[in-house]
């Protein structure tokens, strides 16, 4: 786990600040006002982001920091409350923890879906505007099949000693169905919250299918996050059929298949930092599959019934269109394919 630190001290009503920053989301900000016997403490940080509140009475090696408050950010600022003792001398800090392996999403605006002009696109791609009011975390890897194992006791895998394949637990899990990923994050929310390591309003759970886009493009408008075309060697897919921006699907005879998952992280990320959003194996997806809207939504949830789920990004033996950002998969959630895996995202859930 990485750690930020910001802490400011009261003392005889001059204040110190300090900030170091680790992490690609703004700093937490910390301003104070003492008066009536209370510190009140103005907390200001990234909308949806988590944050703990400590205090201590002295500064130095032994110094003790204490919980004051934990609290997310469901605005840009909150206030904290703080009674002190006459002549009372008190230090604040804000601490951000990091789960390890997650990327920092903001919040923000987005086109989902594809442009009319994109080459080989769906008619279930409707574009629309989406925005998202809080960020959240998204794992930088898909979920490895030693990270499964090590948390469900199994690795279901195709791709390992079973059959044939070496042993690397690096891979991405795979042959679980959405009811397994689902079950995963809920085991996983158990152990980091009994760990004392995520609030216990905060949760694992699958990306929804807006997310799983905004994230996988990474600010970026092209068929892919790596611009207009996929080409052999960018990532894990069928590469005899690669695809270029404005043509479409190419035949490239010398293109690479595998035919086998990859280890995670074994091609370059988006500009946000995800790795294999492209190919390796498809991302179950929290959603029910169904029809776009045409019109701008704010935090859509996708469909609340439905007979199958969304899977997004393509995978080791799908061709170049399969992968673009915009493609939309769905299946039977009960369903176990060895090209399908998934990654977390954790979150505020009240």
């Amino acid at each position: 786990m990485r750690k930020r630190l910001l802490f400011l001290a009261c003392c005889a009503g001059l204040p110190f600040l300090g900030t170091e920053k680790l992490i690609a989301q703004t700093p937490p900000a910390l301003s104070l006002q003492v008066g009536g016997g209370t510190a009140q403490l103005t907390v200001s940080g990234e909308v949806g982001s988590p944050c703990q509140v400590l205090y201590a009475t002295t500064l130095g090696d032994t110094n003790q920091w204490l919980p004051l408050a934990n609290i997310t950010f469901l605005s840009p600022s909150l206030q904290v409350g703080d009674p002190l003792s006459p002549a009372s001398t008190r230090y604040y800090r804000t601490l951000t923890i990091v789960p390890s392996n997650m990327v920092w999403v903001s919040a923000g605006t987005f086109a989902m879906g594809s442009p009319t002009n994109e080459v080989e696109r769906n008619t279930n791609e409707v574009q629309h505007s989406v925005t998202f009011t809080k960020g959240f975390y998204i794992g930088k890897y898909l979920v490895t099949q030693g990270s499964y194992s090590s948390l469900m006791n199994t690795n279901p895998s195709y791709f390992n000693t079973n059959n044939s394949f070496p042993l690397d637990l690096t891979r991405p899990v795979e042959q679980v169905a959405w009811f397994d990923a689902s079950n995963y994050c809920y085991r996983l929310t158990q152990q980091e919250q009994a760990a004392g390591r995520i609030f216990t309003n905060w949760a694992y759970r699958l990306p929804t299918e807006g997310e799983w886009e905004y994230a996988c493009r990474g600010g970026t408008t092209n068929p892919f996050c790596y611009g207009n075309d996929l080409r052999s060697g960018m990532a894990n897919f069928n590469a005899e059929y690669e695809y270029v921006g404005g043509t479409g699907t190419v035949f490239n005879a010398s293109g690479i298949v595998t035919n086998r998952t990859t280890p995670v992280g074994s091609y370059q990320p988006n500009n946000w930092g995800l790795f294999d959003t492209v190919g390796n194996v498809w991302e179950w997806c929290q959603d029910w599959f169904g029809n776009y809207p045409a019109s701008p939504v704010t935090d859509p949830q996708g469909p609340p019934s439905g007979t199958a789920r969304v899977f997004r990004g393509g995978a080791l033996n799908t061709t170049g269109r399969f992968c673009r950002s915009a493609f939309r998969n769905s299946y039977n959630p009960s369903s176990r394919f060895n090209t399908v895996g998934f990654r977390v995202v954790l979150a505020y859930s009240p």
